[in-house]
């Protein structure tokens, strides 16, 4: 290998060696400029190259900038499964026994559409060479890229004598010479790669083994030492004769505080601070409206319209009996009016109600619309909910009022559009609105009010008399009537229905967990959201199961964010429907595979009677955990030994598979991951590789599944518990010897730590932020797989915190760090998918928990519609389908959280309850909570110096302890306290520790 200073750098050296030397296989893409086959004879005929295409050309990195945004991270870089061998366009030379081969123009011959792209490398994660015969002369490859040689001179430094003389090693470098000033310190020269484009995959590393381990990019020493506490090693470029002391206080000095430091500091974040530092708004969100578990689903927008039919081909695909219909009319229906899409007010009914009210000012009269959905049968409001393909009605009235004392008129402008094409529409003088033989809608006028139509377009005309109003009912069917259904749709009374819809809402609203804080948003919302998880869950045509739909149009059943929802239906004591939800996963198990490099799908956890979307490899333990989460919320013990089977069967799918990547496996490859699942997709990105989150939610869900069954004494509870120990083995070494070989980062303290990849042969960040933040290494601290209170875990959130959350490339990005970092951090893009809130109370970081789920809360929340977005990845915008239950789930989850929480055995009640919530006069708390242990609620009064806990504990099987904290705004511990009347003693700091089955308490704490 040249490595002379300005030579190219050659990748071949750091390729996995394939097929007697003919391909070369990287663990990231490389450009390469020259391909070199040195033989021991002449070059045989015929001799080419081919390269890997998987993303690359169609998406390519610029060589300038690295790319920022949000729409980044769902760029993907390919991978060694999907995609297809190429052969290159070369031209070649052959010199002696060796043959170097540029590269024409790609667009010459390879892509002549890409016109404007006439590259002369090739991008690619795999290369091989190809001849008429064989290639059985060829002595070695080389794969020169745009990278070329020089050289640098660092200085290691280490806390300690080490047990042992350290070692050094690089890759796409080579360590020239060491020379050892003493045992605590060492020089040496490395030969590096230099490269300006910043996305380069050739950058040098170099791992120092000593006592410790780590790894750092040698271009960062440019940028001041490296501090290492943790590993007791200090790095610095050139010869520094300075100790280890001297050089970490240099780098110190460099820093400022960390994120979380800064927030131990400061006065916990509060929900008007962090509602009120948010940019506003920009635009209104849609509101879907549907019946409870129906798919007829109408979404009513700011300027008074509404879209249906938005998931025609699902619903064709799937079929109801409203499957004929749809395949012979039209789709994405859009009815509007011809309003502003910024009304005077919008809100929903009861702060809570799927029912939608807005208003509109028109040349002095005001126009006031209410929309919901029934079906053409009417709603009873105490009834079972309606089969999931009964059709579905949108009443909307409009309200004509004009305060002035003169008549007003106020015209709509009616249209209908069909996949944004203008439908002709007539209206009959009975009020039905036609396209072509199909009813539209049908209009109900009430005072002066007539219906015009001139040519192509038809007025809603309102003649207002002073002081008074005149109505308008539009009742649009989901579905054109037929036979008896026109005069059904023709009977229902606006009113009547008006009254059964909100009073069938308000009693399945309230058959769940109310929570009580002092902050109306808060509690509007957790109320809401239980009526978007109802009408995202579909009831499967003819059946009782649910679908438990992440969005509820253009999105199916994605299972890990279903088991979301599915959780929050448990949580609020809504068992039955998370189990017709489970019934539906359980239906699909072993019908469809998921993406990836699988031997089979016998047992998988993944399909949902059609309704499955997504493919993401997490989605088979999710659901696998969230059955045995559902068992740990019933204890129902006979429906548990009824699905034991498929929890055996989705345990050993994971056992099955995971051997075939432990040596000798058919899906193992030399390097690290040796016994976790082979390569697959992640999440909404399609590249195989064996993604951390993937697999930390399957050994979780395998984990349960060993509890669960070893709860009923079956005879494969004892092996499955011993697989998911393997495979948590497995997990550590293959991420704890990914960490060592990826580059630390630096903390804002002027520090650096070690750094989990979100692969295990990912040598440090991956591309993009749903790959590096959202799917990255918080996931070991959310599952359990490395303990939230360990250094380690420390390590990955200071790295969120300080470096991903709030980043150009990763996060979001800030004009004024200084006055925004506290207000604007502590949460992804997509923030409240991502479970970041959940490690800062595993810690019992308060303060974190608080800053993490306030600011991402409202950054993504919509106060008219009581609604989340998906994304906001310019904050202030939406995007994405709502609901979004998935998302909405997780921050009801969190509010939970604060009140009540479980931790193993025990149970812990009000752990994070905000100080300023408990402030004199003020009483919060959650009632009817559904927990592992029962159902039961807390509440907290506060007066004066004393603070009143009233505690329904659940009884059904008692937790072995209740840990009760008393969170004051003055911060003080506990002075005394009195439970039921009587001196208690088992209490300190904040906390009072109660027996698990006290049942019923009354706890009054002093200070």
């Amino acid at each position: 290998m040249d490595i002379s200073i300005g030579s190219p750098f050659d990748a071949a050296p750091f390729a996995t060696v394939l097929s007697a030397g003919t391909e070369l296989r990287w663990d990231d893409p490389r450009e390469v400029h020259r391909v070199v086959a040195r033989f021991t004879e002449a070059p045989p005929p015929g001799l080419g190259v081919q390269y890997w295409r998987s993303a690359w050309p169609e998406r390519r990195l610029p060589k300038d900038r690295v790319p920022t945004g949000g729409e980044v991270g769902w760029w993907e870089l390919g991978d060694w499964f999907n995609g297809e061998w190429q052969t290159a366009d070369t031209d070649m030379d052959v010199q002696d026994a060796a043959a170097v081969m540029t590269f024409r123009p790609l667009n010459a011959r390879e892509f002549p559409d890409l016109g404007e792209f006439p590259a002369t490398f090739r991008t690619t994660p795999r290369l091989r060479l190809l001849a008429d015969g064989d290639l059985h002369g060829l002595a070695s490859m080389e794969a020169h890229t745009d990278s070329v040689w020089t050289t640098t001179t660092a200085t290691v430094l280490l806390e300690t004598e080490p047990a042992a003389a350290p070692t050094l090693a690089a890759y796409n470098g080579s360590v020239a010479s060491i020379h050892g000033r003493d045992p605590r310190a060492y020089v040496l020269d490395v030969a590096a790669t230099t490269n300006p484009d910043p996305n380069s995959y050739d950058k040098t590393l170099l791992t120092v083994h000593a006592d410790a381990t780590a790894t750092v990019l040698t271009q960062e020493l440019a940028d001041g030492p490296i501090y290492i506490p943790d590993r007791g090693m200090c790095i610095v470029a050139g010869r520094d004769d300075r100790d280890y002391a001297a050089v970490a206080a240099e780098a110190l000095s460099r820093g400022r505080n960390r994120v979380r430091h800064a927030v131990e500091q400061l006065p916990e974040q509060t929900w008007s601070r962090a509602w009120s530092q948010m940019p506003p708004k920009q635009k209104g969100l849609y509101l879907p409206l549907a019946v409870d578990g129906g798919r007829h689903k109408f979404a009513w927008n700011p300027d008074g319209s509404f879209l249906y039919r938005a998931d025609n081909a699902r619903l064709i695909r799937c079929p109801g009996t409203d499957t004929p219909r749809l395949s012979g009319d039209a789709e994405r229906l859009l009815m509007s009016f011809g309003l502003s899409d910024e009304p005077v007010e919008r809100t929903i009914q009861d702060e809570c109600v799927p029912i939608g009210v807005a208003s509109w000012d028109m040349d002095g009269a005001r126009v006031e619309q209410t929309a919901f959905v029934t079906t053409i049968g009417g709603t009873n409001p105490d009834a079972d909910p309606p089969a999931g393909d009964a059709p579905a009605v949108l009443m909307a009235r409009f309200v004509f009022e004009n305060p002035s004392s003169e008549e007003r008129e106020a015209r709509l402008l009616l249209r209908v559009t069909a996949q944004g094409e203008r439908e002709r529409i007539d209206v009959t003088p009975e009020g039905a609105v036609l396209a072509g033989v199909r009813v539209r809608a049908l209009l109900e006028w009430t005072g002066h009010g007539e219906t015009v139509v001139d040519g192509d377009d038809v007025s809603l005309v309102a003649s207002v008399p002073a002081g008074g109003h005149v109505t308008l009912i539009v009742k649009a069917p989901f579905l054109a009537p037929e036979g008896d259904e026109l005069g059904a749709l023709g009977s229902l009374d606006f009113a009547a229905e008006h009254a059964n819809v909100a009073g069938y809402w308000r009693r399945r609203l309230g058959e769940g967990s109310s929570l009580l804080t002092p902050e109306p948003m808060l509690n509007e919302f957790y109320r809401a959201h239980a009526g978007h998880l109802l009408i995202n869950c579909d009831l499967a045509p003819g059946s009782k199961a649910r679908l438990a739909r992440v969005g509820s149009f253009s999105y199916g059943v994605f299972g890990n964010e279903a088991c979301m929802m599915i959780l929050d239906l448990d949580r609020r004591g809504y068992h039955r429907e998370a189990r017709a939800c489970l019934d539906a996963l359980l239906a699909g198990q072993g019908t469809e595979p998921l993406p990836g490099n699988f031997s089979s799908h016998e047992g998988v956890l993944y399909a949902a009677l059609g309704y499955e979307q997504g493919g993401y490899n997490q989605h088979h333990g999710w659901i696998l955990r969230t059955l045995v989460e559902h068992f740990r919320f019933t204890r129902d013990d006979e429906w548990l030994r009824s699905v034991a089977d498929q929890l055996v069967a989705a345990a050993d799918w994971i056992s099955r598979e995971r051997e075939r990547t432990l040596p000798g496996g058919d899906a193992a490859f030399e390097g690290p991951g040796a016994g976790l699942l082979p390569h697959g997709s992640l999440e909404d990105i399609g590249s195989w590789w064996q993604w951390l989150s993937t697999n930390v939610y399957t050994w979780r869900g395998l984990d349960a599944a060993g509890y669960a069954l070893n709860a009923i004494d079956h005879p494969a509870a004892d092996r499955i518990s011993h697989n998911a120990d393997d495979l948590r083995a497995a997990l550590l070494d293959a991420f704890n010897d990914a960490m060592r070989r990826s580059p630390v980062v630096r903390l804002r303290d002027g520090t650096s730590v070690p750094h989990f990849p979100s692969r295990p042969r990912r040598r440090g960040r991956s591309f993009g932020w749903i790959c590096e933040v959202l799917e990255g290494a918080i996931h070991l601290l959310i599952t359990g797989l490395i303990d939230p209170a360990s250094r380690e875990a420390e390590w990955i959130l200071d790295d969120y915190e300080d470096n991903l959350y709030i980043s150009d490339h990763y996060g979001y990005a800030v004009d004024d760090y200084d006055r925004q970092w506290f207000d604007r951090g502590g949460f992804s893009l997509q923030a409240c998918l991502l479970l970041g809130v959940e490690p800062y109370l595993y810690r019992d970081d308060v303060k974190g928990a608080l800053r993490a789920l306030f600011n991402a809360t409202a950054a993504y929340y919509y106060a008219d519609t009581r609604m989340i977005t998906e994304h906001a990845l310019t904050l202030g915008e939406w995007r994405g389908d709502h609901y979004k239950s998935s998302d909405e789930a997780n921050v009801a989850g969190w509010l939970r959280y604060l009140f009540v929480r479980e931790d193993g055995d025990d149970l812990i009640l009000g752990q994070a309850v905000p100080r300023e919530w408990l402030a004199p006069g003020n009483r919060v708390g959650i009632q009817n909570a559904s927990t592992h242990f029962g159902p039961m609620g807390v509440f907290y009064e506060s007066e004066g110096d004393a603070i009143t806990a009233r505690v329904d504990g659940p009884t059904r099987n008692a937790p072995n302890g209740i840990r009760l904290r008393f969170r004051p705004p003055h911060g003080m511990s506990i002075a005394g306290c009195v439970l039921n009347g009587q001196a208690w003693a088992e209490h300190d700091g904040e906390w009072v520790h109660l027996p698990g089955d006290i049942g019923k308490a009354r706890v009054r704490v002093e200070w």
